[in-house]
Order: structure tokens, then C-alpha cells, then sequence
């Protein structure tokens, strides 16, 4: 297996969505039709089992199969996924070799629930499991982990001393942003906050992984091609995806499916992780954004 550049790594990963039959099991049909329909985006690459996957609602065995469907239809479009998500520490390693096995060119680790308490410990596990990878490894700082945030100059170290290419940053400020571009400024730093998205490209941020790239990727993919070349551009385009990350917000990622099943992805709306429906109301501005957004 090639392993990717930095500059592979680059660019707008779009995050992918797990449809669900009114059972609550995997509708596989559903997903390979949602593949191929984010890479008729042209992304720079996947993100399969993230967050927006409903990845801590998926067994190991889910989690595999989805990463593999995402890599069979890919072709040369990169995907990566979360290799570390059992609660027991010990199976860790195990669970990344499975999910390497599924051809995934690069191995996303979260934080262990807690752990960043302690940033040495932190520093040291995923030390050990960047050791072990056979592929490009990049850290997520994903929210549904107690001490989710990497600081600074523990991502410095990692990035110089133990390979790791990049973090999908969640910190959410201007501060926590520029901070990890210049503690490791030759790794990809991904933002996932749209309110700081134009700022963190200029402040050198390397790619994309935001929750409004389930829906509108192709929205997204413009602004980051637009920043530095089309500036006026670029804005519009961020005001249209600040505004649709406030409303996905808070019921996502089932109004992200509604959107992407409105712009052509079908699929259902059944979620394990939320079991509230739409409300007639959300649905309307969806409606109305998808409107005002695409046409």
C-alpha cells in the first residue's frame, strides 16, 4: 500500500452519513448509493466512521464493513476512518489492524474518554498507536470525549517526533486554531468550525472536516478553492455554510440526512443516536435553505 503525502491528506474531506432502516439496522444499499453520491462532489477524500457516521452507535464489525464498502467504491479518492473507538483500551490495537485491513489509506484516533486530563498519558498512547500503524495516522479531537482537546505542544511533539500527519482540530477559537498550525506547521491541521473557516485557511489550516460536508460538500469544496483566489466568492459561500451549520446543529446528523436526501442522496431518516423526528418546522428551512443555497 502507498502511503499518502501530506499534500494528499490536504483539501476537503467529506464526512459520510450511515442510513438506517426503520429496524435500526444498517441499510448497506442506502450507504453505497450515499458513497458514490458524495463522490460525485470530487472531495479530496472520505471520512467514514466519524462522528456523523453515528460511529459510537455502530458495533466493530459495522464500523469495518462501512469503512470497507467506502474504500471498495473510492477508488483513488483516499478514506479515512476511526480506528479506536472499543472501550477497552487493550483491544485497541487489534481493532486498528482490522481496520486497516479494509484498504483505508489513513487511521483517525480520538482521545480515550478522560485521558486528556493527563496530556503526558495522552502524548504516550498515541504515541504507541502511530508506532503500530501501517498507514498515515491523524488524532480528532471529537467532543463526545471528556478532555477532548490536544494541546499545543503535545500535538507539536507528536507531529515531530512520532509521524503523526494531522488533527481535525474542535476547539472551536481563533487561538486554539492558529495555535496547533504553528506548533506543527508542515502537518494538516483539518477545521471543523465554520464560524473561524475562512480564518483558519488563512491562518494556514490544510483541510476541512466539518459536519456541513455531509450535505454540501460541493459548497464547501468551492469556498476552499475560492479562499485566496475569489475572496468575494469565498465569503458568500462561508455565509451559506455558517448558516447551515446552524441548522443541522443540534439534530444532526438526521438534518443532514434530510438535505442530502433532498439534493439527490435518498435515504431515511431513522437515526439510533437521535429518535426524535423533524419537526415540520426544521424540515421548511431546509427546504428553504436548500433553495436560497443551490438553485
Amino acid at each position: 500500500m502507498t502511503r499518502l503525502s501530506n499534500d494528499a491528506l490536504q483539501g476537503v474531506y467529506a464526512l459520510l452519513l450511515t442510513p438506517f432502516e426503520q429496524s435500526g439496522e444498517v441499510d448497506w444499499n442506502g450507504y453505497e448509493r450515499h458513497v458514490e453520491w458524495q463522490l460525485s462532489k470530487k472531495p479530496n477524500g472520505l471520512f467514514a466512521v466519524c462522528g456523523t457516521s453515528e460511529m459510537n452507535y455502530l458495533s466493530l464489525e459495522e464500523r469495518i464493513q462501512l469503512a470497507r464498502a467506502a474504500v471498495q467504491r473510492a477508488g483513488a479518492t483516499p478514506v479515512a476512518a476511526t480506528v479506536n473507538l472499543n472501550d477497552d483500551l487493550a483491544t485497541h490495537l487489534e481493532e486498528m489492524k482490522r481496520m486497516e485491513e479494509t484498504g483505508i489509506a489513513a487511521a483517525v484516533l480520538v482521545p480515550p474518554d478522560g485521558m486528556g486530563q493527563d496530556q503526558s498519558r495522552l502524548l504516550e498512547y498515541y504515541a504507541e498507536m502511530a508506532s503500530a500503524s501501517s498507514i498515515p495516522v491523524l488524532l480528532y479531537e471529537w467532543p463526545m470525549r471528556r478532555n477532548h482537546l490536544l494541546d499545543a505542544e503535545t500535538y507539536r511533539e507528536l507531529a515531530l517526533k512520532h509521524g503523526i500527519r494531522g488533527v481535525k482540530d474542535t476547539t472551536c477559537t481563533r487561538e486554539g486554531i492558529e495555535a496547533k498550525i504553528k506548533a506543527a506547521p508542515e502537518s494538516v491541521v483539518y477545521q471543523a468550525n465554520m464560524a473561524y473557516m475562512l480564518e483558519a485557511i488563512e491562518l494556514g489550516a490544510k483541510g476541512i472536516m466539518a459536519i456541513v460536508s455531509a450535505a454540501a460538500a460541493d459548497l464547501v469544496i468551492e469556498m476552499w478553492h475560492s479562499a485566496g483566489t475569489d475572496d468575494n466568492r469565498a465569503r458568500e459561500l462561508h455565509v451559506k455554510l455558517v448558516f447551515l451549520n446552524a441548522l443541522l446543529s443540534g439534530t444532526h446528523p438526521m438534518s443532514a440526512k434530510y438535505l442530502a436526501a433532498l439534493r439527490g442522496s435518498t435515504m431515511e431518516l431513522h437515526c439510533r443516536s437521535l429518535k426524535t423526528p423533524l419537526r415540520a418546522e426544521h424540515k421548511k428551512a431546509l427546504d428553504v435553505f436548500q433553495q436560497w443555497a443551490f438553485h
